[in-house]
């Protein structure tokens, strides 16, 4: 008989872990075992290891817990598993899915997962999601495509998901749109990234406060100069349109781009920001003459991450932070 392959599944809390508490509601008490042994199919597809990372609602996840899933993952791997699963609560497992993404280097394949409903209720999602992972862990058409986010039968690029919805099982979309999808207990890839994936970067082994400011109508320069003041290492400015800010907060925002990296995204969360187009100030032009760098394509939320892990890892030298958003914008 031939070897079934290994996987290893790393369970880190959330609704696909929680028990309904009489008093305190839905609480985190599955570890991974419990999760494994919910889904007899998985028998006879893999031998699955599984570990706990950490069991909270996914709003208390830490960097640290990423960090700790991440060499766990990369351990799994030396080890001989064909690729890991991690499940994850749903409220920010798109920014654990990004972080891990950005610091994976391996072929195998890394899939993030989880549910909107938990174990006790009817139509619960989680052993469906939890089936689909390993499924996806074990296509060969899976392999060199980074970390990859498994819901509702859909497979996503870990740098373009997002949660969509706070109830209801297809809470998870991407404005590129699934890149596959499961069919009869096998994926089915549609569509590739039109770009290689860059190089993996180092995972890192300092730490930093990477605030996001907002911008919308009215808002004036004290946001700004209060993160300056608090402290912030790096700061990103979730910006209106293509990425603009009040004229009101300009002079704030080069003094602080003098000081720490600061990069802009779109809170529009679809197309990408500005460059050359307007140039009134607080206006992409006017912004980049005074130091803030621009983040391409990606969400506020995204570029506090990646600018979270380069400013963590030591990296202060602005243009190998404008790069690595040149790169990862695209």
């Amino acid at each position: 008989m031939t070897a079934l392959p290994q996987i290893g599944v790393a369970a880190m809390g959330g609704t696909i872990a929680m028990v309904r508490d009489q008093r305190a509601g839905l609480v985190p008490a599955l570890g991974a075992d419990d999760l494994v042994a919910g889904v007899p199919e998985l028998r006879g597809l893999a031998r699955i290891s599984g570990t706990v990372i950490t069991s909270v609602g996914s709003p208390s996840v830490r960097f640290a817990d990423v960090l700790a899933a991440c060499r766990w993952a990369r351990q799994a791997v030396d080890d001989g598993a064909t690729g890991v699963v991690v499940t994850h609560g749903t409220d920010t497992l798109e920014e654990t899915a990004f972080l891990l993404n950005l610091w994976w280097d391996r072929p195998e394949p890394v899939v993030v997962t989880g549910a909107m409903r938990s174990p006790g209720e009817s139509g619960a999602d989680g052993p469906a999601n939890l089936l689909a992972s390993v499924l996806t862990v074990l296509s060969p058409a899976s392999r060199g495509r980074g970390v990859l986010v498994v819901m509702n039968d859909q497979v996503f690029a870990a740098d373009s998901v997002t949660k969509t919805g706070s109830f209801g099982v297809e809470a998870f979309a991407s404005p590129l749109g699934p890149l596959g999808r499961l069919y009869e207990a096998e994926v089915e890839y549609a569509l590739t990234p039109a770009h290689p994936r860059p190089p993996a970067l180092s995972i890192p082994d300092g730490t930093a406060w990477v605030p996001i400011a907002p911008t919308p109508l009215g808002e004036d320069s004290r946001v700004v100069e209060a993160l300056l003041a608090a402290g912030a290492d790096a700061l990103v400015l979730d910006g209106v349109g293509a990425g603009h800010v009040p004229q009101i907060m300009v002079d704030a925002v080069e003094r602080a781009a003098q000081a720490v990296p600061v990069v802009m995204a779109s809170r529009t969360r679809g197309g990408r920001t500005g460059r050359t187009t307007y140039g009134y100030p607080g206006a992409e032009i006017d912004l980049i003459r005074r130091g803030v760098l621009m983040t391409g394509r990606l969400t506020a939320i995204q570029a506090r991450l990646l600018l979270w892990s380069l400013v963590a890892s030591g990296v202060g030298d602005r243009e190998v932070i404008r790069a690595e958003f040149e790169r990862r914008g695209r």
